[in-house]
């Protein structure tokens, strides 16, 4: 998976940023999404993988809220989990001009 530096969530474009620290008040996070300011924060200092699943994990909070779906936060939890690991275990199919074998074509 490859974390971009923009991701669109219907005509929003959130910028992408790294930051050191990442607070809630006084709980300290892996990533946030700033709504208003389009922005999707993830934690600098954790693994690649982490923040894989946090930019899934925030992804469907936007999408949460693009289309008020009312997913509650361990639903957007497991989801996060279940995209990101749907994405890292079949590579192949969300690669850019993949290969033809196998496409299904209507």
């Amino acid at each position: 998976m490859n974390i971009p530096k923009s991701v669109k969530i219907l005509y929003k474009n959130y910028k992408i940023e790294r930051r050191e620290e990442l607070h809630d008040g006084a709980e300290e996070l892996y990533g946030q999404i700033q709504y208003l300011e389009e922005k999707i924060l993830l934690r600098e200092g954790v693994s690649v993988e982490q923040q894989e699943a946090t930019l899934c994990h925030e992804m469907l909070h936007g999408l949460d809220d693009m289309y008020s779906i009312g997913l509650k936060e361990k639903q957007v939890e497991k989801l996060g989990n279940a995209l990101y690991m749907l994405i890292r275990d079949n590579p192949e199919i969300f690669r850019q001009g993949g290969e033809k074998h196998g496409n299904i074509n209507h």
